[in-house]
């Protein structure tokens, strides 16, 4: 038992011993041994910190890619944004521009316009047609002029209750009297089909000899209003040369005509006053 309480006693007299060895040890052993003690321990200080540094660059770095995604995906949200309102933009100015150009139209005193809206085309090399959402129950009839805000559209081929198909100013099957401006003596123009650029194009005849015209000087071709159906003075397109028939005797020529034909979307059909039928609109 003696032996046993002895074992326990033996930490605590070491540590006393100790303590009584390092109270009578010598300040410069105290301050020697200190040192060599922080000596021992400063790789140990030093691996600690570079591990704690470490820890915080890689938890940063992590932090940093993060904010590096999120700042991507915001700016590509944004992109998509604004892309988003540049086509709604777009799709109003080209709306605007459509409405602007029925408001350009000018008034004709004996004829009203009914507006119509383009359904269909058909751009084949002969048969320059297009389709628009009106037809008889409109008051509309075969024969009647069409025209844009660039000039002749074409004419009325056939009617059905709700449709209508007309004839390009460039299909073969158009003809129509013609004249230049500040002249009055008539011409004789016919549609010619779109060349192989897709310019649609027409050709006048009986041009008198004495007419001159260039590229640079183009004659403006216009309506004549012979038979009424069309207005006198609206445009149909730029006559750029002029050269001799085969008769000798007058001239021919090509007439260039508005590109915007092709792509066209809103026409006005031309619908006398004096014409009388009964027309109920469904709105």
């Amino acid at each position: 038992m003696a032996r046993i309480r002895l074992d326990r006693l033996t930490p605590i007299v070491t540590l006393i011993v100790f303590l009584i060895i390092w109270w009578l040890t010598p300040s410069f052993i105290k301050l020697f041994t200190q040192s060599v003690f922080e000596e021992i321990q400063a790789p140990i200080w030093i691996a600690s910190d570079s591990l704690e540094t470490l820890a915080n660059n890689t938890v940063n770095k992590t932090k940093s890619k993060q904010v590096l995604i999120d700042t991507i995906v915001e700016l590509k949200r944004q992109n998509a944004y604004y892309k988003q309102i540049k086509n709604i933009n777009e799709n109003y100015k080209t709306e605007i521009d459509r409405l602007q150009s029925i408001l350009d139209l000018p008034s004709r005193d004996r004829f009203r316009y009914e507006l119509a809206h383009v359904i269909q085309r058909n751009m084949g090399s002969w048969w320059q047609t297009i389709r628009i959402n009106k037809g008889s129950k409109h008051g509309i009839k075969e024969g009647d002029a069409v025209i844009f805000v660039g000039g002749v559209v074409g004419r009325i081929a056939k009617t059905n209750y709700y449709t209508s198909q007309i004839d390009l100013l460039s299909n073969h099957s158009f003809r129509i009297s013609a004249s230049f401006i500040n002249e009055n003596r008539p011409l004789f123009y016919q549609g010619k089909g779109p060349d192989l650029w897709g310019q649609p194009k027409g050709r006048i005849k009986n041009a008198p000899q004495d007419l001159i015209s260039n590229s640079v000087k183009p004659l403006q071709l216009v309506t004549t209003g012979l038979g009424g159906t069309f207005p006198k003075g609206i445009a149909i397109g730029l006559v750029p040369w002029l050269e001799p028939d085969n008769t000798g005797m007058f001239q021919a020529g090509e007439v260039l005509l508005d590109k915007r034909l092709l792509g066209i979307q809103e026409v006005a059909v031309l619908i006398p006053f004096n014409r009388i039928e009964a027309i109920n609109h469904d709105f």
